[in-house]
């Protein structure tokens, strides 16, 4: 998955949906010593006839290849106890989600993806962070309309604090297009 010579690039955005995220392999308990066989792999990942995976170890058979791919599975301590999982893509980074891309999965890298945001100009990023955060208040466009009223179970010191960084970055959208761009999805938890 190589930057078209037409296109723009791909983000991450567009291959989330697809991705392998070992956080969700964690909290479904499969990541223990012995061996799982995901059989109904390719609803969730299109491409993969098999999925087997232990504690070490991810084994992908992928549709059209003779070899599995063969993804090593890291632990790192944490500070307070436990342990956490990482991917290691081939080229020895350790990483939390591995995209489709290039005959298989890999890192964000190695797919040559860039984050929506960094397409974007500063102004954009500004609006985007101004969106989110009215989003986060149960607001709607920024610049255009007051600030919402606190939520209900938000603490005060937080509104107020949200409040002040949203007016700080406001103060840079004043005068300038303020209709929300079709590249913003709306803010869902």
């Amino acid at each position: 998955m190589t930057r078209s010579h037409h296109g723009p690039r791909l983000t991450v955005e567009n291959l989330a949906n697809g991705c392998i995220d070992i956080s969700e392999f964690r909290r479904e308990g499969l990541l223990t010593g012995d061996f799982v066989t995901l059989r109904m792999a390719a609803f969730r990942w299109p491409g993969v006839e098999r999925m087997t995976l232990a504690r070490y170890l991810l084994r992908l058979e992928l549709q059209g290849q003779v070899a599995p791919q063969l993804i090593q599975i890291e632990w790192t301590r944490c500070n307070f106890g436990g342990a956490r999982p990482w991917l290691i893509c081939r080229c020895a980074k350790r990483v939390a989600r591995l995209f489709r891309g290039l005959g298989g999965y890999y890192c964000r890298n190695c797919c040559n993806v860039i984050y929506e945001s960094q397409r974007r100009s500063a102004k954009a990023r500004i609006y985007l962070k101004a969106y989110r955060l009215r989003q986060r208040l149960g607001g709607s466009s920024p610049v255009l309309d007051e600030v919402p009223q606190r939520p209900l179970g938000m603490r005060r010191r937080t509104y107020v604090r949200l409040c002040w960084r949203l007016k700080g970055l406001e103060s840079h959208l004043t005068g300038s297009r303020v209709v929300r761009p079709d590249w913003i999805p709306p803010l869902a938890y």
